[in-house]
């Protein structure tokens, strides 16, 4: 159980959220303002924050700044209505760990908040390593199985503490959500080949077929490739899968604000948040990433 604090102006929908993340044993407390929810962190820190962008008085993106400044190991998620995309933009540039849509709350929500939990979970408990190398690499072979995601995710973030004790929490977590969100695209959109416009007609439907899918084994036998480089101060990862490829050019740019809303594409615009470089091959059966770590650790 996580303590999470929501921040909305609406009582309708602050209690709507609350619901949402009381049924999965979470405890909940909420408050109508920005500056309420800073007062709160001070007395008592939460575990997590969930936050309105439009608020009367201090904004969703004032509050991420300020929850940045002040503590900057504590996760933000965002709720985005429509007309809020660029303020969206801002704040996950200036620190918010993730987004939902208010129009999907009740579909991705519960989702989003444990995916963010489990991440931060698992930096938590990891120790200040202090020896270095100078380069580290790694290749998985993956079969489409989403539970592997999370350890591969915290493996990954061991071996960039491990060359750079003093990593940002936040950092650490953007990288792992990008990681995470390239390979759960390899599998579904890749190697399965369900569409995210499915998705966007009904959550059912697109679970159901990714589950016809791993029955199928023309499409369950393909793996996702993931190879990762730690280099002195630089982490390049790229996530390969076996489907038939789709038109990189075909998509929508992913860090415009227009497109932030688009259940379509989410995972993309995270990982062009979160990354410095992002490259797609002709196929588009390959993503790769790069994030400047900002801190050279001494020579061999």
């Amino acid at each position: 159980m996580a303590e999470i604090l929501v921040v909305e102006d609406s009582s309708d929908q602050a209690a709507l959220v609350a619901a949402l993340l009381g049924s999965a044993g979470h405890a909940v407390a909420a408050v109508d303002r920005a500056a309420a929810a800073l007062e709160s962190i001070a007395e008592k820190r939460p575990d997590l924050v969930v936050t309105d962008l439009v608020m009367p008085g201090m904004s969703g993106l004032e509050l991420v700044e300020s929850v940045r400044a002040q503590h900057p190991n504590l996760p933000i998620i965002l709720m985005t209505a429509f007309g809020s995309g660029e303020i969206a933009v801002e704040a996950l540039k200036r620190g918010a760990a993730h987004y939902v849509p208010k129009a999907r709350l009740g579909e991705d929500l519960l989702a989003t908040v444990e995916s963010v939990l489990a991440l931060v979970s698992e930096s938590r408990r990891r120790s200040r390593l202090v020896d270095t190398l100078v380069r580290s690499q790694f290749r998985f072979v993956l079969p489409n199985e989403e539970n592997l995601i999370a350890g591969l995710v915290d493996f990954l973030q061991d071996r960039i503490c491990y060359r750079n004790p003093e990593c940002d929490e936040n950092m650490l977590m953007q990288v792992g959500i990008a990681v995470q969100e390239a390979i759960r695209n390899a599998m579904h959109h890749g190697n399965l080949e369900v569409t995210s416009e499915l998705r966007r007609k009904s959550s059912a439907a697109y679970d159901a077929k990714v589950l016809e899918r791993l029955g199928d084994e023309s499409y369950s036998r393909r793996r996702v490739v993931v190879e990762a480089v730690l280099e002195r101060s630089r982490f390049r990862c790229s996530v390969r899968d076996e489907g038939s490829g789709y038109d990189p050019a075909s998509v929508p740019d992913p860090t415009a604000p227009e497109n932030l809303l688009k259940t379509s594409g989410r995972g993309l615009y995270l990982i062009a948040m979160f990354m410095d470089r992002v490259e797609h091959n002709a196929s588009g059966s390959e993503i790769v990433m790069t994030k400047d770590l900002g801190r050279r650790v001494p020579e061999e």
